[in-house]
């Protein structure tokens, strides 16, 4: 009888197990999947995301759904955030095909991530933006919309006095080109970035049959926060995606 009722306890377990979250990667036969406006199969299909995007799932579909995950990504053709079936995504942080690189301690104001023979190198920096180098700059004079002519990010669209900034990125010394890294911003609550937030929430993941890393990573913090995912094949930068995270 015993055995019997830590069987069904087991099962209840099992059954109402936490769904995962965090960062994932769209993985479908079809080549793709379907984004969509609720938790149901036959909800309205706001966009098909091909096999690959990197996306942050922020838990189960609620309302009563634990079969979808509130998928947030970046998607200019439709909302940033919808609906997408856990069946369609892998989590590289529980796959076995992906391997997490560690961090290595070093004395210097720098991340370093290494592992399977790749090396990510995070260099950070304070800097003192100018006026004048925003645009879109709203009548109070403390919001703009463009940071040098792009989009910026971690500030809420405040105009940062002081603010730590992604100086470099390299894999195996090549590095992102910098133009990937303006305007990503993280505040400068500390003396350096290293006691600051810019180096605390990296995750990297090499996958060996097909050679490619996934950089993710969240800056900033409240509304201004961000995920942003830096992808690599054979070694060299491949694409940014970013998004932000604040719902």
């Amino acid at each position: 009888m015993r055995c019997l009722t830590a069987l069904l306890l087991l099962c209840s377990a099992l059954t109402h197990a936490t769904p995962p979250d965090g960062f994932a990667l769209v993985h479908d036969a079809d080549g793709h999947t379907n984004l969509r406006e609720s938790p149901d199969l036959n909800a309205k299909v706001l966009a098909k995301i091909p096999n690959g995007t990197p996306l942050k799932c922020l838990g189960d579909g609620g309302e009563g759904s634990l079969s979808f995950c509130t998928a947030q990504l970046q998607q200019p053709a439709a909302e940033d955030y919808g609906f997408i079936h856990y069946s369609r995504l892998i989590f590289p942080a529980s796959d076995k095909s992906f391997a997490r690189l560690r961090e290595q301690s070093g004395r210097d104001d720098t991340l370093t991530l290494s592992g399977s023979g790749q090396t990510v190198h995070i260099v950070a920096r304070r800097i003192h933006p100018k006026l004048s180098d925003f645009s879109g700059i709203n009548k109070d004079k403390y919001t703009a919309r463009l940071y040098r002519g792009k989009p910026f990010y971690g500030t809420d669209y405040d105009i940062p006095k002081s603010v730590f900034a992604l100086e470099r990125i390299t894999l195996n010394g090549q590095a992102v080109p910098a133009a990937e890294l303006q305007g990503l911003f993280s505040p400068d609550f500390a003396a350096t970035a290293r006691d600051s937030q810019v180096y605390d929430r990296w995750e990297a993941y090499y996958r060996s049959i097909d050679k490619r890393l996934y950089l993710f990573g969240r800056q900033g913090s409240g509304a201004g926060s961000f995920d942003v995912c830096f992808i690599f094949k054979d070694g060299k930068f491949q694409r940014r995606y970013l998004w932000n995270a604040a719902l």
